[in-house]
């Protein structure tokens, strides 16, 4: 039982990691506030070190979220051998 909810602890906080991630990707990536003079849209902006550090953290988040939720589902569905009494 125990594993059970560790397993789905797991396998929520692993999808609110790809969400929050996966979110903060698409922001950084297309960039909405961003204005610029020799262009009208704020995608054909350079995009700044600092947004590109924000951009990859958010990304590697997304990733591991993606590991955490598997562990997750392997903790879930994980079962421990029966001991079979042989006489």
């Amino acid at each position: 039982m125990r594993t059970k909810r560790r397993g789905l602890r797991l396998l929520l906080t692993g999808v609110a990691i790809i969400v929050v991630g996966s979110i903060t990707s698409v922001i950084y990536l297309f960039q909405p506030w961003r204005t610029c003079d020799y262009d009208d849209t704020p995608s054909a902006c350079a995009m700044l070190p600092a947004d590109a550090a924000v951009l990859m953290i958010a990304m590697l988040a997304a990733v591991t979220g993606v590991f955490v939720a598997l562990a997750g589902v392997v903790a879930m569905n994980s079962q421990k051998p029966t001991e079979e009494k042989t006489e």
